[in-house]
């Protein structure tokens, strides 16, 4: 229960909710965000029990809500108000897709373009990273290397840290993983030290979801 509380609560990691077995239902997306982090969930609307960043969990819907339960911790997510709430506290806003299989409208799309007429365009810098996956502990894990894209050592120091964005495609499915890394000058290279980016699931559940050969694609800025 710790380790879903820490992962809920800092939401700086994507978390997919699996169920125990293969998945059966319809799938509804939920994209929650704060403090500038993100997490997407992937919600079996069969419900029952599933297993939520490595702990057991109870998943029940009600008309306009999920409830996950685990041991004495509950996690709510309103799908009106798009609040999600850890033991009553608010903790995180989402917005919702497919959410036509539960009879509502989804949210994703009409957030997106709200965001589009009030925010003024912004240039930020992305640089391509070489990213591997591997397993610890039978948990999958994503591993940066080294920046491949185009850059100027101006811009960086001798050392320093540097966030890095995932996508991973695959199997007709998608996520979006996060996570700070270190990096340090070598030449004319800039490598990563090899700081791991959890997924929060299994190998076995990753391969399940994305099948044996993914596309990853890793951004760094």
């Amino acid at each position: 229960v710790k380790k879903l509380i820490k992962y809920l609560t800092s939401l700086s990691l994507v978390i997919l909710l699996f169920p125990m077995s293969a998945i059966s239902g319809e799938i509804i997306e939920a994209e929650c965000s704060a403090d500038g982090n993100s997490a997407l969930f992937l919600i079996d609307t069969d419900g029952g029990k599933q297993v939520i960043a490595g702990s057991e969990a109870d998943v029940r819907f009600t008309k306009n809500k999920v409830i996950l339960t685990a041991e004495k911790s509950q996690v709510i997510i309103d799908f009106e108000s798009g609040q999600l709430f850890i033991d009553s506290e608010k903790t995180a806003d989402c917005k919702f897709s497919n959410l036509e299989a539960l009879g509502m409208e989804s949210t994703v799309n009409a957030d997106a373009d709200a965001e589009v007429k009030v925010t003024e365009p912004q240039e930020s810098k992305a640089y391509e990273t070489i990213c591997g996956l591997d397993s610890w502990n039978d948990d999958m894990i994503i591993v940066p290397t080294i920046i491949s894209g185009p850059f100027s050592l101006d811009d960086f120091g001798d050392d320093g840290n540097i966030g890095v964005e995932v996508l991973v495609d695959g199997n007709g499915n998608q996520a979006r993983f996060s996570g700070i890394v270190e990096y340090e000058k070598v030449g004319n290279r800039l490598e990563l030290d090899g700081d791991e980016i959890e997924t929060t699931v299994t190998k076995v559940q990753f391969q399940e979801h994305f099948g044996l050969f993914p596309t990853v694609t890793c951004n760094a800025g």
